[in-house]
This record gives C-alpha cells, sequence and structure tokens, in this order.
C-alpha cells in the first residue's frame, strides 16, 4: 500500500486536502478529503439586523457571491412573510444576475481550473507513447489538448509551453459577465441591490439593451470556441429533446458526422471540432472508443463513480423563478422553478424535496456539541470549535476528526451536487439519456466526464435562457421591491434554498425577540460534495468517488505513477471546490464576542 497525499490541491478555491490509500495495483483503496480553511460568518452576524445578511454573506466568497446574498435574500424573504408577493421585476433581475454569475463560474471553471488537467504531461506520455500505437493520431490529440488548455506559464520537462488559445481567450468573457452584472448590481462582486422583499435597482431600457449588447458579445467566443453547433440548436435538440435517447442521438451523430469528415487527424476547430466537441468525443470510454470507435480516450468515465448506489444520491434546491408570475415559495416545491428541486437516489428514482430531512453531522470536523448531540438540523444547527489540538488526528481512524468541514446528510444519505445533480433532478433528457447509458453499460452514472461535460451542457441551457430573463424586465413598471413589516422577524425563522454555480446552498435564519438574529447557519455545495464521513462512518461524495480510481488514469496504462496523481486531481477538481465557502472560523481565545465582528 502507498499513501498519496495532495495538501493543497491546486486550482480550486481555498485549500483542500485529499490523503489517499493506493493498493499494489495502483488503484484508490480508501480516501480522505479535509478543508483546511475557516469562515465567520455565521458568527458575524449574531446580535445583528436580519437584513444586513445579504450584504454580509456575498463575502463568503468572490466567485459565487451572487448565489449567497440569493439564498441569504431568500431566507430573508421568507423570514418576514413576503416571498409570496415578490414582484416580477425583481424576479426577472435576480435571475438574471445569478444567471450571469454562473455562466461565469462555470466558464472559469471549465477553462482556467479544470481545462489545465488535460494538458497534463501523462496525456502526452499515453497518446504519443508506442506501447498504444496511435501514432499520427495520438499526436494530433494532444496536440489539440495542450494547444488549446495549457495555463499561463506553463512548462513540461522544464520547456515553456504557449498557453492554450481557449484558456487564454475565455479569460476576457468573465470580464464582460462581471460588466454585464454590474449594470443591475452596482458592483461585482458583491452586488449590492439584492433585498429582502426585491431588488434596490430599476434598470432602464439602456442597461437592459446594455446587458443584452454584453451578451452577445459572450455568444462570440461561444461559437468560435466552445461549441460547434448555434447554442439554440444544441438546447432545442438536447434540454428540449423529446426524450432522453433523442438527446443522446442527436450529440452521437453530431460526433459521428465530425469523426466521418476528419481525415489527416484534423481535430481542429476549423474542422468543427469545437471544445465541447472535443471533450465529449474524446473524454469518454464509453462514447469515444466504444461508441464512436475511436482509438482511444481519457477515459475519465472511468474516474471519480461511486460503486455503492445505496450511499449517494443527488440533491437539488432548484434554480431560477418562475418570473412571470409574481412571488415564489421558499421550500422551492417540485416544478416551482426554471429548473426544478428534488432529490434522486443512487439508482437513479426521483423524490421531492423535503428540506426538514437535511442535517450536518460533525463527528469527523473540527467541531463539538454541547449537548453532544452529533447531527443536526440547520435550524438547531452549532459551531463550536473542539478545544483539545489533540482531538485533530489527519491520518487517525475512520472515526478521528480531520475536517473543517461538517457532513451534510440528506435522509441520512450524502449528496452530490452541483451541474450533474441539477439537471439529473431535472430530468434533462441529455443527462438522463447519459446516465442511463452509463448505468446500462455497468459504469456509475456519476463520473468526472459526466460532471464535466454537464456544467458544459448547463453553461449552454443558461446561454439560451438568458435573454428571456432579461427581456422579463419591464422597465416601466417602477415595481420592484415590496414593503417589510419589521415586527414579522421578532422570534422568527427563514429559510433560503437556492443553487450556487457548484450547487444546493441553503442558508438558516432565526431571530431572537427583538428582532435580531440569534443562529444563522449556511450549508454550501462543497460541504455536502467534499465534507468528511458521518457519525456512521459512511463517507462524503468525493471520498466515495476517488476509490476504485486508477492513481494515473487512462487504467494506468504506463504504470501507477505517485508523483503525478491524475486522478486525485481530475476526481477533486470535477466537483468545482471552493473549500472558503465549506468551512467555518472560530475565535477560541473568547476575547472577540460575536457582537464586536464588523464588516466594512
Amino acid at each position: 500500500m502507498v499513501k498519496v497525499t495532495v495538501d493543497p490541491l491546486t486550482r480550486i478555491e481555498g485549500h483542500m486536502r485529499v490523503s489517499a490509500e493506493v493498493d499494489s495495483k495502483g488503484y484508490v483503496s480508501y480516501a480522505q478529503s479535509a478543508g483546511m480553511l475557516f469562515r465567520g460568518f455565521e458568527r458575524m452576524l449574531q446580535n445583528k439586523d436580519p437584513r444586513d445578511a445579504s450584504l454580509h454573506v456575498a463575502r463568503i466568497c468572490g466567485v459565487c457571491p451572487i448565489s449567497h446574498s440569493m439564498t441569504a435574500t431568500n431566507a430573508l424573504d421568507d423570514l418576514y412573510g413576503v416571498a409570496g408577493s415578490i414582484p416580477k421585476n425583481a424576479l426577472a433581475v435576480r435571475n438574471f444576475i445569478q444567471a450571469a454569475n454562473m455562466i461565469a463560474s462555470h466558464a472559469t471553471h471549465i477553462y482556467i481550473l479544470f481545462g489545465p488537467d488535460l494538458a497534463n504531461p501523462r496525456y502526452r506520455d499515453v497518446l504519443t507513447s508506442s506501447t498504444l500505437g496511435l501514432g499520427a493520431t495520438g499526436q494530433a490529440v494532444w496536440g489539440e489538448l495542450v494547444g488549446r488548455f495549457a495555463p499561463i506559464s506553463y512548462t513540461i520537462d522544464g520547456k515553456p509551453v504557449p498557453v492554450g488559445s481557449s484558456y487564454i481567450n475565455a479569460i476576457p468573457e468573465k470580464k464582460r459577465l462581471q460588466e454585464a452584472i454590474a449594470l443591475f448590481g452596482g458592483k461585482m462582486p458583491h452586488q449590492a441591490v439584492t433585498r429582502a422583499g426585491g431588488v434596490t435597482c430599476t434598470p432602464d431600457e439602456f442597461e437592459i439593451n446594455k446587458a443584452a449588447a454584453i451578451y452577445l458579445k459572450v455568444m462570440d467566443f461561444v461559437n468560435n470556441y466552445t461549441l460547434g453547433v448555434p447554442v439554440d440548436q444544441w438546447v432545442a435538440n438536447t434540454a428540449g429533446a423529446k426524450s432522453p435517447d433523442a438527446a443522446v442521438k442527436f450529440v452521437v451523430d453530431h460526433l459521428t458526422s465530425l469523426v466521418n469528415k476528419t481525415k489527416n487527424n484534423d481535430f481542429s476547430r476549423a474542422n468543427g471540432w469545437k471544445d465541447v466537441e472535443l471533450f465529449a468525443a474524446f473524454g469518454s470510454e464509453l462514447v469515444g472508443e466504444k461508441i464512436l470507435g475511436l482509438p482511444a480516450s481519457l477515459r475519465l468515465d472511468k474516474l471519480g463513480g461511486y460503486t455503492n448506489p445505496n450511499t449517494i444520491s443527488f440533491l437539488s434546491y432548484g434554480a431560477y423563478y418562475k418570473s412571470d408570475v409574481e412571488g415564489y415559495s421558499p421550500e422551492s416545491k417540485a416544478g416551482e422553478r426554471f429548473l426544478t428541486s428534488g432529490v434522486v437516489s443512487g439508482n437513479l428514482k426521483y423524490e421531492e424535496l423535503d428540506p426538514s430531512k437535511i442535517t450536518e453531522s460533525i463527528q469527523c470536523a473540527f467541531y463539538n456539541d454541547p449537548e453532544d448531540v452529533v447531527s443536526r438540523h440547520p435550524y438547531d444547527g452549532t459551531t463550536v470549535p473542539v478545544a483539545d489540538a489533540g482531538q485533530i488526528e489527519y491520518e487517525g481512524p475512520v472515526e478521528s476528526k480531520y475536517s473543517w468541514l461538517k457532513a451534510p446528510r440528506y435522509n441520512g444519505i450524502p449528496a452530490e451536487v452541483g451541474p450533474l445533480a441539477r439537471l439529473i433532478v431535472a430530468q434533462d433528457p441529455l443527462i438522463i439519456g447519459l446516465a442511463q447509458a452509463f448505468a446500462n453499460a455497468g459504469m456509475s452514472p456519476a463520473n468526472v466526464y459526466t460532471r464535466m461535460l454537464a456544467r458544459m451542457h448547463e453553461t449552454a441551457i443558461l446561454a439560451n435562457q438568458i435573454v428571456s430573463w432579461l427581456n422579463e424586465i419591464d422597465p416601466a413598471d417602477r415595481k420592484f421591491a415590496t414593503s417589510l413589516d419589521f415586527n414579522a422577524a421578532k422570534d422568527g425563522k427563514g429559510m433560503g434554498l437556492w443553487e450556487a454555480p457548484r450547487g444546493a446552498l441553503g442558508h438558516w435564519v432565526s431571530t431572537d425577540g427583538s428582532g435580531k438574529v440569534k443562529n444563522y447557519q449556511a450549508i454550501v455545495p462543497s460541504t455536502w460534495n467534499l465534507g468528511p464521513r458521518d457519525e456512521n462512518g459512511v463517507p462524503s461524495p468525493v471520498e466515495q468517488a476517488l476509490v476504485g480510481n486508477a492513481i494515473s488514469g487512462i487504467d494506468n496504462v504506463l504504470g501507477a505513477d505517485y508523483t503525478n496523481p491524475v486522478a486525485i486531481m481530475h476526481v477533486g477538481r470535477s466537483y468545482d471546490p471552493c473549500i472558503a465557502c465549506a468551512i467555518h472560523t472560530i475565535d477560541a481565545t473568547g476575547k472577540n464576542a460575536p457582537r464586536n465582528y464588523e464588516l466594512f
């Protein structure tokens, strides 16, 4: 057995430690995921006016601040009892700025955080090796991967590698989307307009048209680099397909046509092989080798899967309001949002969401409970750090404390959240069709390949939909907010259920008799995906997904290289970790009471 520890896992938000035991054949047999940072917003908000929450919690993360402020605003809408009367204009504005942030976040992950993994020298060694005999085809595929996805200041074997064309050209698009958000949000990151009851901005036709113009510039990048068919055509034949089989057939037929017309190993963009097509064909053994007949693939569908469907589920709180009507339900009942809420079992069985079944366990986290309760619902959640450093055991037994992350569970079961889970829950035809195809082939429906393809697919869905939300803003109707009864916050509770780019995001607030915050808890996507084991010893999604992986990927075809554990890097990054969101901060000295925390 070989112990492989990656600390920190880079190209993510925050500091994450992954420790794995690898057997004599080079396959991961055991894994631990640990968050190594502090967060303090729950404590900062104690004794504060709850209306401050939407501004404070945006600072949890600079990548997805819209999601945190929106989720807090949802909790405040619930607390003040106004969720059912939020004006349509406010819902449309909220949808637009959230969608723009989600597209920007997805693009950042696809191109800047995960994309460079595809330029790992391991793939050069495999694709150009005489062992597989791929010859010019292997050379051409490697050339496209490194030519598109190599990051800035990259070297291989000590020699500088030019920055990838997709990588470098994706960077300005995030800036454009930030500008579009700032038109309505005042600034970005940390927009300041979402508030209990609606929004504080009143965009006019000029701002709406300018946002549309920015969107069109972003679509130039999509058309030139990302997708080889028009976005509306892709969405109509995948997300809008009449059945999962029809959606999968559209993609397979599209890729087959590219394969058939490709001569002399021309996998260039000019020949139709945009980034999605290149990844979709060469990222998967099932799709690329077995269906399309390609001579090789990166076999990312054999990494990051789950072996036991009984210890995993897929969770979504639902995303984007139906902004053609006034108001929304804080509980996010099935079918009430653009992407619906729900829970899907590891066997792909859907059930409606019941927020009362959500708990967090501190068994393996750096916390103690004042009443020795290991697992609590977030309304009753506590954040009390261990006082004895001796309780922390990174290399200890299964029940040891090894992470600043808690362990969320839905009805006692770990849940994957994120684009893949969102689209599985929403029964998106393409993703459900692919999930079923992998299940029928005896493979896990969730894996590195399907997570990344789902993120690409969701980006296309949102890019196709965002203009509709922009058009739903009516500048002639000046109603963008409803008034609040401040007394409604006394001895109250509020729940905000929303979707961040990385998955299900929930905020829970309770107040005292004066209307001030008594308790505030946030369960973020990366806590769901990357937390530790629970009190029953059941691993988190990422800990499960690491087990059984060839440490060097592609079935360790050239042997196990423990100095370049691509499996750990691929699997960890496939969840798009945001550890800064997922942890908590503490004041072990007791010198600084929560009321003394201020945010400027």
